[in-house]
């Protein structure tokens, strides 16, 4: 099996690759990972899953001297993933060509040789007068991606969320790390802006300059595992100007009040509204996506009963757990709410003539 990674500047700045559908299927249940790379050097990495990410692979990155939106190719080894990354003006969508094998009677007669790097200790370590935490970036970052929104340098550190024909736009400086003057150029160009603190920072923050907690953006991510979460409901707290654990309580009020126990259902037809037209995929596909979302299987399997039953009819069964999309999203709501119309006012003639 071979996946297709693109490098963004959080994963050259932290050494890091962001845990993939891909990824999480060939890891699933394990802390390290041991990758292999063109010249037969061998990387140890952790898994870390409460973060999303895998650590350890700087070395690489340096001695590949890779850069933003470069690709690396995973091809699934066993126990083991090979890195291959794209030679330097290759098409980004080719995979790099396979190296000449040599026959088998002469690869067998050489005994086999792997040089091992082992991830160098920590920069405080080898670089204690540097300040800690310098060029890099927030410790929300991987939070913001999972919120959609993607890290694109800084400092100020700027993160993106595309929304088809716009986009909302955030940067952050943490408290101390820079003046609001510096903000302000990003602010007249249409970007929210906000000084990120603790919680228990926060009266520190100048008043009539933005505010983002690190404890609100952690909970609107464990939000996003019950609700149908947006960049765009985080943009309503942007444009509130303080994201803090109490604007996220009121804004899951809200979610509770309107949703209630169609959260679940919500969260799956947005996961589908992603898939093209006349696609066809497996169930246990679905369910690992929908697993990123925060939906158990059981709620997917439940879900995909229902939408491929009348008055839905989203989907249709083509064998044991495989599924076709035979309608988009919003077409089938709006069928939905037409069959809905109809019925209502076919009701409203039986009472008036009863």
């Amino acid at each position: 099996m071979t996946a297709r990674y693109v490098l963004t500047s959080t994963c050259i700045q932290s050494g890091t690759m962001a845990l993939t559908l891909s990824l999480r299927q060939h890891l699933l249940g394990r802390e390290r990972v041991r990758f292999v790379d063109e010249d037969g050097e061998v990387y140890e990495a952790e898994v870390d899953w409460k973060w999303g990410v895998i650590r350890g692979l700087l070395p690489y990155y340096q001695k590949r001297r890779l850069g933003v939106n470069e690709t690396v190719w995973l091809h699934f080894r066993g126990e083991e993933v090979e890195l291959r990354a794209t030679p330097r003006g290759q098409p980004r969508g080719e995979s790099p060509r396979p190296e000449r094998r040599e026959p088998l009677q002469e690869a067998e007669a050489r005994p086999e040789r792997r040089r091992v790097r082992v991830t160098p200790y920590p920069k405080e370590v080898l670089f204690p007068h540097e300040p800690k935490g310098a060029l890099e970036p927030p410790g929300i970052t991987e939070d913001l991606r999972r919120l959609g929104f993607l890290l694109e340098g800084g400092p100020p550190w700027v993160y993106k969320a595309p929304l088809g024909r716009r986009q909302v736009a955030l940067a952050l400086l943490r408290l101390g790390e820079g003046e609001a003057a510096a903000l302000r150029p990003l602010r007249q160009q249409g970007f929210y802006t906000a000084f990120l603190a603790p919680e228990s920072q926060k009266g520190e923050v100048p008043q009539g300059v933005g505010y983002l907690s690190p404890e609100a953006v952690n909970r609107l991510v464990r939000l996003k595992a019950r609700f149908p979460l947006s960049p765009v409901d985080v943009e309503d707290l942007l444009r509130q100007g303080r994201v803090d654990l109490e604007a996220v309580e009121a804004l899951e009020d809200r979610l509770v009040a309107e949703l209630s126990e169609r959260g679940a259902l919500a969260a799956l037809l947005l996961l589908l509204a992603k898939k093209p037209l006349g696609e066809v995929f497996l169930l246990a596909d679905l369910e690992a996506e929908a697993l990123e979302e925060g939906l158990i299987p059981e709620v997917v399997r439940q879900g995909v009963e229902l939408l491929s039953q009348p008055p839905f009819l989203l989907l249709k069964r083509l064998s044991p757990g495989e599924f076709l999309l035979r309608q988009e999203v919003e077409e089938a709501l709006s069928d939905l709410q037409a069959f809905a119309e109809g019925l209502k006012g076919r009701l409203s003639r039986v009472r008036g003539g009863a």
